[in-house]
């Protein structure tokens, strides 16, 4: 029996460098166009969106306890 593959991929959903990425977001034709603010910038925004990401994942994570073993208290 073959694994489950899932969804064959999007040819749009291939992965990005982190320079497209900076020339997509700042609409820059090429890597040529980056200047060091460009880069600052990037990694600021996406850093504190990053921090908002995980406080969110932290909040809403469920709270399961963990299970007691055999030999402990009541």
């Amino acid at each position: 029996m073959e694994p489950d593959a899932g969804p064959t991929p999007d040819p749009e959903s291939r992965r990005l460098s982190v320079i497209q990425l900076i020339c997509r977001a700042y609409g820059l034709a090429d890597a040529s166009e980056i200047t060091e603010e460009h880069i600052q910038r990037y990694v600021s925004e996406h850093r504190h969106g990053d921090e908002r990401t995980e406080q969110l994942r932290s909040r809403l994570r469920p709270r399961i306890p963990r299970q007691r073993a055999a030999d402990d208290a009541a």
